[in-house]
């Protein structure tokens, strides 16, 4: 997992971003991206959300294990892993963007809930830091009356040095949906280094632990909302598309369904017990090393 820090405070930042609703539109002529369930039973689709363009953006479902919370828990469980991946073009860059995944049931009686995420809390990657000096000056006359009059003036200054840190910024939460409990939402928003504005990390691998009271089929809804620069906000012409449709968790091994994801395990009755932030990943940018090689 990589290294990220916590950090107590929230430096707000404005630049040329524009805000952009990535879960609700598209560049025209650039194909449509509605990610469909082929079929009603389509469970646990893999690839989750996608799309293309000056910025692409994918993710995947990367892990699913159905079981409890523990041996001796009356409640089930399901853990999912989901990875991201944001690849700008060129000059383009992303320098915050809000991922929102709602889990519903498939009955008002049959209740789901958050119970841990993977990076709760604000941390801060690559931090920076940046030394100012701040000069201030106080400007005095003195005047002394004898046969004729003299002034003097003089100048006095104070250098302030002040050091600023900066950092890239992950937070995590849980959230209640229309003010009713439990938690069924969970959020992560990624915000760029103010003082490089080099954009978000590449790549995000988030976890989710959700509990229910039976193992009816569940929906996971996913948003991206994203802020970019301002030469790939004023060259999309967006107009407005369907949703993706939900991912849909089905808990019975004896139900595949179609397209089943190789990636889904059932079995673990000791789910509560996971760190989540073992399953959990942050890339600003993968460097490969030694690629030029010769051939005789």
């Amino acid at each position: 997992m990589s290294s990220f820090d916590k950090v107590d405070s929230d430096d707000e930042f404005r630049d040329e971003s524009s805000g952009i609703d990535v879960g609700l539109y598209e560049a025209p002529g650039s194909g449509g991206f509605h990610v469909f369930n082929v079929a009603p039973d389509h469970y646990h689709r893999a690839e989750a959300l996608q799309r293309t363009g000056a910025i692409d953006i994918t993710c995947n479902l990367e892990k699913v294990v159905h079981g409890a919370m523990s041996p001796d828990s009356d409640s089930y469980a399901t853990l999912i892993v989901m990875k991201w991946l944001f690849q700008p073009k060129g000059t383009r860059r992303i320098s915050k963007a809000t991922i929102t995944l709602e889990f519903s049931s498939e009955s008002d009686e049959s209740e789901i809930e958050v119970e841990h995420i993977s990076f709760f809390d604000t941390y801060g990657l690559m931090p920076t830091t940046e030394d100012q000096s701040v000069t201030r000056g106080v400007e005095g006359t003195a005047g002394v009356e004898q046969v004729a009059s003299l002034s003097v003036t003089g100048k006095f200054e104070k250098t302030v040095a002040k050091t600023t840190s900066h950092a890239i910024t992950l937070s995590g939460a849980k959230h209640l949906v229309n003010n009713r409990p439990p938690n069924r939402i969970a959020t992560w928003t990624l915000s760029e280094n103010p003082s490089q504005r080099a954009g978000i990390p590449a790549s995000l691998t988030v976890a989710v632990l959700v509990s229910r009271r039976d193992r009816a089929t569940f929906f996971c809804n996913l948003s991206f909302t994203c802020e970019t620069d301002w030469a790939t906000a004023v060259q999309s012409v967006f107009k407005k598309i369907p949703k993706d449709d939900p991912i849909i968790f089905q808990p019975n091994p004896n139900l595949k369904g179609k397209r089943p994801n190789k990636k889904v395990l059932f079995g673990d009755d000791n789910l509560g017990s996971l760190d989540l932030d073992g399953f959990g990943d942050v890339t600003f940018r993968t460097i490969i090393n030694n690629a030029e090689k010769a051939r005789s």
